[in-house]
């Protein structure tokens, strides 16, 4: 493609992708190379002083329906070379049998297989994920509907996240709703969260909290966070609105 060139600090719609990769759908664009989703196909976008460079997002678009038949066909690649997938459902819902379908597909997939599959539900309008629904998918992206109010007990599990964000609708993260993601160090957690479970991030590498309230806001927070297993949260760097706790 063409360079886009843009007016600094005007917004401008993205020239539409045009390139293509076999066997894969184009779901946006990221900020970072293998970065989540930032920007759809022809969203707005205002740029500061420096030039910048989006990356294509390939994957998958699936349905509840289709999900376990195009998660069965995906190609691995090699050990040096993975494959790799973002599967971004479709569904405006999802009942606990069709994510348990999913669950178990990727699950299956993913054992003994070099491909790397993320998982997008940010078309669905979910308000809570039910029990231990993508634990053990070995997962290595997660993004959440902005409907999501409950993370529920084990959830995520086991996967292989490095950075999560939680949308700002959510209240609850129940207990070991990521234990043992050993490779999650970032998390953005939002102001509205009144409750962590025990064990909720037991086994994470978390590093930096980005807590989207205040310092007094956070405090309020903790005092609701259980203190069993969630140790690698409560000592992490919590970077809130108005300051730095645990951290310069």
């Amino acid at each position: 493609m063409n360079p886009q060139i843009f007016v600094y600090g005007e917004p401008q719609k993205l020239s539409p992708n045009k390139f293509t990769m076999d066997g894969k759908d184009f779901l946006g664009w990221a900020k970072t190379s293998g970065g989540n989703i930032a920007y759809d196909d022809s969203s707005e976008y205002t740029i500061g002083a420096a030039d910048v460079t989006l990356y294509a997002v390939w994957g998958k678009f699936v349905t509840a329906d289709n999900a376990a038949t195009v998660i069965a066909g995906l190609e691995g690649g090699t050990f040096e070379n993975p494959n790799v997938y973002m599967i971004r459902i479709t569904d405006k819902t999802l009942t606990a049998e069709q994510q348990k379908e999913i669950r178990t597909a990727i699950r299956t997939k993913t054992q003994g297989w070099y491909g790397r599959i993320s998982l997008d539900l940010s078309a669905t309008e979910l308000t809570e994920i039910p029990e231990e629904a993508f634990s053990n998918c070995r997962l290595r992206g997660l993004i959440l509907p902005d409907s999501l109010e409950t993370i529920g007990i084990g959830s995520f599990g086991y996967n292989r996240f490095e950075e999560i964000i939680i949308p700002d609708n959510v209240k609850t993260i129940e207990k070991g709703g990521f234990y043992e993601c050993s490779s999650l160090t970032t998390i953005t957690l939002p102001k509205s969260l009144t409750f962590i479970g025990a064990s909720a991030f037991a086994g994470t590498a978390l590093k930096t909290v980005n807590y989207k309230g205040t310092q007094a806001q956070w405090e309020a927070l903790k005092a609701n966070i259980s203190t069993t297993g969630n140790d690698k949260l409560i000592g992490a760097k919590i970077i809130c609105t108005d300051g730095v706790i645990n951290g310069e």
